[in-house]
């Protein structure tokens, strides 16, 4: 599971994430809080807020063509970039942080 924080002038609401999903991905199912995803490698993308944050869990598909698997990984970040406000190299470097902390 993956944790995101958004940055400031982002907000973490649900229409801001089903307009984001919708967006970049095409469409999605709900259970409850939880927003599932299917798209290109990604068999399910579990997406929910919580605490002004965004948890995503996720399935992906080892078996697919190499262009399919880059395409998702660029729409997957474009999707984060969009929705919290960090780059993929932001992410990284937040990350690197909760990382050395403990």
């Amino acid at each position: 599971m993956r944790e995101y924080r958004f940055k400031r002038g982002f907000k973490p609401t649900r229409e801001r994430l089903e307009e984001m999903i919708v967006k970049h991905f095409g469409e999605f199912e709900k259970d409850g809080d939880v927003y599932i995803v299917r798209f290109g490698a990604i068999e399910e993308l579990r997406l929910w807020l919580k605490d002004k944050k965004l948890y995503a869990e996720s399935k992906t598909n080892p078996n697919v063509p190499e262009d399919v698997a880059v395409q998702t990984i660029k729409t997957y970040n474009k999707f984060l970039e969009e929705l919290t406000g960090y780059t993929a190299k932001e992410r990284q470097k937040l990350l690197r942080k909760e990382v050395e902390k403990g």
